[in-house]
């Protein structure tokens, strides 16, 4: 299944929201030693961008956690090099046009496949790992029973 525009937002927003607050954790440091905040800095971009690659590949911490995974064209699990330069592509290109890559991403993004500019440069997709809802998934059921989960 095809995840949404705004599952793919909020799973950038996650692991950039990490970043970010480790940068402003370094601008204490930045006074002292810039090459402190320099570390913890670039620590923190690899810690979130990169890093959760190793531990689960194809899903960073935000798209763990929105439940939407990197997969090749045919739906196997993409080569961790390839994912690894896929996401460095992606924060490099978002950080160096201060945003506007991600802007042209968007109106460049196919409804139906959800693929982006560095989705076709590496030849990869995201599929989302949540069972879809049905429009009536929750007829006939007590309010009981759904918080179960049944």
């Amino acid at each position: 299944m095809v995840p949404s525009f705004e599952k793919r937002v909020r799973a950038f927003a996650i692991d950039t929201s990490g970043v970010m607050l480790f940068i402003i954790l370094a601008l204490p440091f930045s006074t002292q030693n810039i090459n402190i905040a320099y570390g913890i800095v670039i620590t923190a971009a690899i810690g979130f961008y990169l890093f959760p690659h190793f531990l689960t590949p194809g899903q960073t911490f935000g798209k763990r956690i929105q439940k939407i995974k990197i997969v090749d064209l045919e739906g196997n699990p993409v080569k961790l090099w390839v994912v690894l330069l896929r996401d460095l592509t992606r924060v490099v290109l978002s950080v160096a046009t201060f945003g506007v890559y991600l802007i042209i991403a968007f109106f460049f993004m196919n409804d139906k496949t959800s693929r982006t500019i560095h989705d076709y440069i590496f030849k990869t997709k995201l599929i989302d790992l949540e069972k879809p809802q049905g429009k009536y998934e929750y007829m006939n059921k007590t309010e009981s029973m759904r918080k179960r989960g049944l």
